[in-house]
């Protein structure tokens, strides 16, 4: 019978896979063989369109015509088509738009249906997901490799660390032996000495001072004993007990060597103790200091004044109201060592004119670069304005009502005000400023205070360029009477530059001033021109670790308990004591007055 013509707007039914064809496919591929790429089908894009109805007429028909599929050895008859051309087609012809594919390239015919063809991709196969598995694999163990040696190195650098070094081993006391009483005493004399040694180091200076006469005590005769001994000496010359680096004496009075005397030390610090040998025999008069009007005659200790011969006679005129210190030397410039102001009687020493370095690179950047600075001579405080310096001023000038307001709210400051030896604090820039016109000085540049301290050669500290060993303990900002430390002294011979008080200086406060004079040196700098809008001006010393070159900037009216001022008087250079701009007002300011000075020095408000 032969085969139904399929009707048009039919689709002709794909005949049922033979037995032969069903086992073929169903059969697993041969081993050893690689499977074919699994074919990647899409749907194409739909080939009838049609409405419900011819849906269920098209499945009436197909119920009502029998299938009659011819199987024939090992292939499978196709429908019949019909040969008669459709004239008019359905519409749902006209829309078909699948793709055709010939029987060569679609050989099962599934074009039939409205499927395409396409290959997988080479990277999408099963052998390239497992060769990335293996590759992800191999990189996860390397990284666990390299982890793993990490680790196990930093392990044996810290076992390595902990161990003892070479040197550690040699400087470990020998074993004790039963035989040898001495090698034991040794032993426990170096372990008192070491302990000693980690007391200073951590600035628990008696302790370790009491360890060291321990040990001088039980063991005198052995070497920790004679190295304790040398230990305690060295305190009273300006000294820290032990010294791991070179050291600098600052020792009163004495004289640094010329490179002359000493031609392994070609460096030496600038000689600010030169002396000027005067001949003054067969003088024998008296010396007596002009009393201050407004010192009671008990305030200062009376003493027999000395004799002329201890006095200096210079070739140069100092300016009004100071007068040369009894027993002064003079310079080679013709100035004397020592002064003093005969208004607030303080002793003032001599910093010789000269090229310094200024600042650090490793610290803040407000202390860098490091640069070079010219200044002239000047004179500079010995020590901080004292708590009985500036009664002094307030006798005749009037008292402080905004100091004396700051003071009535701090009760320990009260209590503090009666050692008259300390410096004084609580007091503003202001306050400074007027105190120092009153003494007929000002007060001192950045430049100026920070050369008193570490002159020409650069040193970081006063005493030099160890680390502070003081005699006993002693903190920042900590506020004893002057001059209490000994070893806190520049080669000028001046006091409390380290520790003690921060201090008020007439420069105004900018972070990148020094930037000015990263490649030109500084001659005479007075600090930036133009008020900054901070209206801070820099306050040095008593720095955390105890270095001059540390610059902070503080509001010029800010009152605190660890905050006071010295003053400074240039006698060459510009702006010198004995050139006062016109219109200056007299030196003795108007009682009971807390106006601004309006002076030479004094800082522009």
């Amino acid at each position: 019978m032969a085969d139904p013509i399929p009707l048009d707007g039919d689709e002709p039914e794909p005949d049922p896979p033979s037995d032969l064809e069903q086992a073929e496919a169903d059969r697993p591929p041969a081993p050893g063989k690689a499977a074919a790429p699994l074919p990647r089908l899409w749907k194409a894009e739909s080939q009838v369109d049609v409405n419900e109805e011819s849906l269920r007429d098209k499945k009436k028909k197909a119920k009502s015509t029998p299938e009659t599929p011819s199987v024939k050895a090992g292939r499978t008859s196709e429908p019949l088509r019909s040969t008669t051309r459709d004239k008019n087609p359905t519409p749902a012809a006209k829309k078909s738009k699948g793709p055709r594919s010939s029987k060569s390239q679609d050989p099962d015919g599934l074009a039939k249906k409205g499927v395409l063809i396409e290959e997988t991709p080479t990277y999408d196969t099963y052998e390239a997901r497992q060769r990335v598995r293996i590759a992800i694999g191999t990189v996860l163990l390397v990284l666990a490799l390299i982890g793993g040696y990490l680790i196990y190195g930093a392990v044996l650098r810290q076992q390595s660390a902990d161990a003892p070094g070479p040197q550690d081993i040699a400087t470990q006391p020998p074993p004790p032996s039963p035989n040898a009483p001495r090698d034991r005493d040794e032993q426990e004399a170096r372990i008192l000495f070491d302990r000693a040694r980690d007391f200073a180091k951590t600035g628990k200076v008696d302790q370790a001072v009491a360890l060291l006469k321990r040990v001088v005590t039980r063991y005198p005769t052995t070497q920790s004993g004679l190295d304790s001994k040398d230990a305690l000496d060295r305190p009273p010359e300006n000294l820290p007990l032990f010294l791991d680096r070179p050291a600098v004496v600052a020792r009163p009075g004495t004289r640094p060597a010329s490179p002359s005397q000493d031609p392994l030390n070609p460096s030496m610090v600038v000689d600010a103790s030169k002396t000027l040998v005067v001949n003054m025999s067969g003088a024998q008069a008296n010396l007596t200091l002009p009393a201050n009007p407004a010192e009671a005659a008990s305030a200062r200790p009376a003493s027999p004044a000395p004799p002329l011969s201890a006095a200096l006679s210079t070739a140069r005129a100092l300016p009004k109201g100071f007068r040369p210190a009894p027993g002064t030397s003079a310079t080679p410039g013709g100035w004397p060592a020592e002064i003093v102001g005969d208004r607030d009687g303080a002793l003032m020493v001599l910093v010789p004119g000269a090229t310094f370095i200024q600042g650090r690179d490793d610290s803040d950047p407000s202390e860098g670069p490091a640069h070079q600075v010219i200044l002239s001579t000047f004179y500079i405080d010995q020590h901080e304005v004292t708590v009985r310096e500036f009664n002094l001023f307030q006798k005749e000038a009037g008292k402080r009502v905004d100091r004396a307001r700051a003071l009535a709210k701090d009760p320990n400051a009260l209590t503090a005000e009666a050692d008259e030896e300390r410096p004084v604090v609580m007091v503003s820039a202001r306050d400074a400023s007027d105190y120092g016109y009153w003494a007929g000085k000002r007060l001192p540049t950045e430049a100026q205070w920070e050369a008193a301290a570490r002159t020409p050669d650069g040193r970081p500290f006063p005493w030099g360029s160890s680390p502070p060993a003081w005699p006993r303990p002693r903190a920042p900002r900590q506020i004893d009477s002057v001059q209490s430390f000994p070893t806190d002294m520049s080669p000028y011979r001046v006091y409390d530059l380290a520790g003690n008080a921060w201090e008020w200086t007439k420069d105004w406060h900018d972070p990148k001033y020094y930037q000015l004079f990263r490649t030109t040196p500084a001659d005479n700098p007075t600090g930036p021109a133009i008020r900054p809008r901070s209206q801070q001006l820099v306050v040095k010393g008593s720095a955390k670790d105890w270095s001059v070159a540390k610059r902070e900037g503080i509001k010029f009216e800010t009152r605190l308990p660890y905050l006071g001022f010295r003053c400074a008087l240039q006698v060459e250079g510009p702006g010198n004591a004995f050139e006062p701009p016109p219109g200056a007002r007299s030196p003795a300011a108007a009682p009971g007055a807390d106006a601004p000075a309006q002076a030479a020095g004094a800082v522009p408000f």
